[in-house]
């Protein structure tokens, strides 16, 4: 799970200066389309009562498959919901990302602890690891080792304890099916991320992981979003990794999102917020959504699980996942626009209007702008040919001549 305070860093640590001293173009777009697995969801899972995602993604992350689940006591285990989960990621076509996390009390370093310790015998680790693996081999093809181990609330070892569980786990994953991809430990944004990622690194180094998983949480506590935050994090995190020698590792956003509000024509309405967030209107999610899947991309995020999609205060959709809200609508449009097209440009200008031009999978070319904050007029380029626009509720509607009203909700040129 997430804390409040999010890690800020300046666009201008990816951003270049292109001609002109209004604009900035980001640098090293990726080549490849987007692909269907770039649009991830976190889901709880059986466990929890969860029900399974109704809307199209490439991606599940589950909780299901945390130790304490799986065998809440010596020898005793128990897979039964974790079997249904694995199904539906199946009949669904969705690459399923199980977590690996969570000692249960029987086998905690700290009893008082609880899932929050380390082992405190490996080798109840290491057979953990290997029954879910050798369960789900040729099936499950994407793990994570232990859940935001800079927030206490998760984790209360040290990050020498913390990296030998890493290279154990990933020793018995590979062991087991080669094939697999193995996820690092995924920080918690803020919590003094950035200084518990480096001893990390340099005391784990290669053959601990295959991506780098990360959090990245944009402003739970602040009035104003800002998810072009993003951006900067994922180069300070490119940064941080080729200092050690692992500048071409891929980053994930294996979990992030906001609180947000229920839908008027929901059943149930949450208020059940903690104190101290800011919870984001249905205006204000979708843009959340929108601007930080499009940004994500281009920053270099591989792949992206919004969190959540059944979790009352965060969630996706209301009611348990029986009502969409307008935030399920921004999901599915982001997808839409997004999904097998390529980045040509990105460019954000001096006022915080962004331009990101991409061309489709029918190699029809599109540009979506929208402001960080305000709204201003936008005189559309002659040679971009485009006579429609889309928004993020994928209302359509033809250009007036005069320009564009850009807000800071981002709208598709076509």
């Amino acid at each position: 799970m997430m804390r409040f305070v999010a890690a800020v860093i300046p666009l201008c640590l990816l951003l270049q200066v292109a001609p002109g001293p209004t604009s900035t173009s980001l640098s090293d777009l990726p080549k490849t389309a987007v692909p269907a697995t770039y649009f991830g969801l976190n889901n709880a899972g059986r466990t929890w009562t969860r029900p399974w995602p109704t809307i199209e993604t490439g991606a599940i992350r589950l909780f299901d498959s945390a130790w304490l689940f799986v065998e809440p006591q010596r020898g005793q285990w128990v897979f039964e919901n974790l079997d249904r989960d694995v199904a539906e990621a199946e009949k669904h076509h969705e690459d399923l990302q199980l977590m690996l996390t969570g000692s249960p009390p029987w086998a905690s370093a700290r009893p008082a602890d609880g899932p929050r310790a380390e082992p405190a015998d490996l080798k109840d680790w290491e057979e953990y690891v290997g029954a879910v693996a050798k369960r789900y081999k040729g099936r499950v093809h994407t793990y994570e080792l232990w859940n935001e181990p800079n927030l206490k609330s998760n984790y209360t070892g040290d990050i020498p304890h913390l990296i030998a569980l890493s290279k154990s786990a990933y020793r018995v994953l590979k062991q087991t099916d080669p094939s697999v991809v193995v996820i690092s430990p995924a920080l918690a944004s803020g919590n003094n991320a950035f200084g518990y990622l480096r001893p990390f690194l340099q005391g784990s180094g290669p053959g601990t992981f295959d991506v780098l998983g990360y959090h990245f949480y944009d402003n739970l506590g602040n009035s104003v979003i800002h998810p072009e935050n993003i951006v900067g994090t994922t180069g300070q995190l490119r940064r941080i990794l080729t200092s050690v020698g692992l500048g071409s590792t891929p980053i994930w956003n294996t979990e992030s999102g906001y609180y947000i509000e229920s839908a008027p024509h929901a059943r149930y309405h949450n208020k059940n917020y903690p104190n101290g967030v800011h919870v984001l209107s249905q205006s204000d999610a979708v843009n959340a959504i929108g601007r930080a899947y499009i940004l994500g991309w281009a920053g270099g995020l591989q792949r992206f699980y919004w969190y959540a999609w059944g979790e009352s205060a965060y969630a996706l959709v209301d009611d348990g996942g029986g009502t969409e809200k307008d935030a399920t609508q921004a999901y599915k449009t982001v997808r839409h626009w997004l999904l097998g097209a390529r980045y040509l440009d990105v460019t954000r200008s001096a006022s915080g209007r962004w331009i990101v031009h991409i061309e489709d999978a029918q190699h029809k070319p599109g540009w979506i702008i929208w402001n960080e904050s305000g709204t201003d007029n936008f005189a559309i380029p002659k040679e971009w040919g485009v006579s429609q626009s889309e928004d993020l509720l994928s209302k359509t509607q033809h250009l007036s001549p005069t320009g564009l009203s850009v807000t800071p909700s981002p709208t598709l040129l076509f």
